[in-house]
């Protein structure tokens, strides 16, 4: 076991805080990844704006028939 402290991904002039080990709600592989504080709270940001673009179910208006679509992949 080592007692190295972990170092930020995006380690730059602009890391604030401690940097620790932290889930992303949008990955379902729990897969952690160090990062500091600030950078943490921009990849949370980030997973928010993929989860607002990319919903798991159809919005309300989603019409199949207007263009052929389907928002399931595996029909």
């Amino acid at each position: 076991m080592t007692t190295e402290q972990p170092r930020c991904l995006q380690e730059g002039p602009d890391c604030e805080g401690p940097v620790e080990y932290h889930l992303n709600p949008d990955r379902d592989d729990l897969k952690s990844f160090p990062r500091c504080r600030h950078h943490q709270e921009l990849r949370l940001e980030l997973a928010e704006d993929h989860r607002r673009k990319y919903p798991m179910l159809p919005p309300a208006d989603f019409d199949p028939m207007f263009a052929g679509e389907r928002w399931e992949e595996d029909e």
